[in-house]
């Protein structure tokens, strides 16, 4: 078909449910957009509105062309703004859904970094906690965490669940600090109810035998995972939980991390988003900061604190001069 623009006008026909609506917002004539839809439906052989003075309904073949058509223009858009992407600033509505503890504690503390790196982004946020269609609900990607059912979704892992124990500098001030699992179990600790099966969530321990298992009697239980992040910060006890989940309050001091060599790797961290030919540079520039933003909180602050020592320690004995022997 030669005249593309002809289909831009067919699909904000149908959207504007008027010849004059769709004129008035393609700075067109009426008898302009009516002269596009008669060339349009000669061209295809087949009609496409039932007209009449009142109103204005599509055919059979109208609806299953619009349907094409919208599909062909957002690939489009898409494929513009993927084009140029590296040379313009992503920009427009971003629809997003997270689960309740990853949006409220990992994403929401770090988004005034994403607002400054990229302004023109109007992030919409949704938080859910329980599966549903990105296509039906039209959102643009989510962040989901472990196993992943099979879809038709395009998946990427932009980090994992390092599980840290910790607990806020006044609770350990007044109880102590435990260094084994026995000594755990002899401390006031807060626990994660998982809301779909009610159940406690099981504390997972790397040892040098290998991964351990331990049902926690915890002195409180919670069946939201910000929550149980609030409660140890307010003093109330020893939590285990991812260490993206916990980076901020880390960060702040609000809370340690405890038995660093016992820090066990949890669930990957994926985000997912519909398959399309191409992707938009708004859900690129959210992928790429994503992957960044979990790939420096996903790794527990005390490795890293130990690399970072190792290295210093490193260069202090490659730059101390040599001492030469004295007879």
């Amino acid at each position: 078909m030669e005249d593309f623009s002809a289909i831009s006008v067919f699909v904000r026909v149908v959207e504007a449910k008027s010849f004059s609506a769709a004129a008035q917002h393609l700075e067109m004539t009426p008898s302009g957009v009516s002269r596009a839809i008669s060339r349009l439906e000669e061209n295809l052989g087949a009609r496409l509105f039932f007209r009449s003075t009142r109103s204005l309904r599509l055919t059979d073949d109208g609806s299953a062309f619009y349907a094409r058509c919208k599909e062909i223009l957002a690939d489009l858009t898409e494929a513009t703004e993927a084009l140029g992407y590296a040379r313009t600033k992503p920009a427009g509505k971003l629809k997003v859904a997270a689960s309740s503890a990853v949006g409220r504690a990992a994403l929401i503390p770090n988004l005034a970094e994403f607002e400054r790196r990229f302004p023109d982004i109007r992030l919409e946020m949704t938080m859910c906690d329980f599966p549903f269609d990105l296509n039906e609900e039209g959102f643009d990607c989510a962040i989901r965490m472990g196993e992943l059912a099979d879809s038709s979704l395009i998946a990427r892992k932009i980090g994992h669940f390092s599980n840290v124990l910790c607990a806020s500098p006044g609770y350990l001030g007044r109880h102590g600090t435990p260094s084994t699992i026995e000594e755990l179990r002899q401390h006031k600790t807060v626990n994660f109810v998982h809301p779909s099966t009610g159940k406690p969530s099981q504390w997972q321990f790397d040892t040098p035998g290998g991964r351990v298992s331990v049902d926690v009697d915890a002195h409180m239980l919670i069946n939201d995972g910000e929550s149980v992040i609030q409660a140890a910060i307010a003093g109330l006890g020893i939590i285990q939980a991812p260490h993206c989940l916990a980076a901020c309050a880390l960060e702040k001091g609000m809370l340690e991390i405890i038995m660093t060599d016992t820090i066990s790797t949890g669930s990957n961290l994926w985000i997912v988003y519909p398959q399309k030919r191409h992707l938009s540079a708004r859900v690129q520039a959210f992928i790429e900061w994503t992957s960044e933003l979990f790939q420096r909180t996903s790794e527990p602050q005390c490795k890293i604190v130990e690399q970072q020592q190792a290295e210093l320690m490193k260069m202090q004995k490659m730059a101390m001069p040599a001492v030469a022997k004295v007879a």
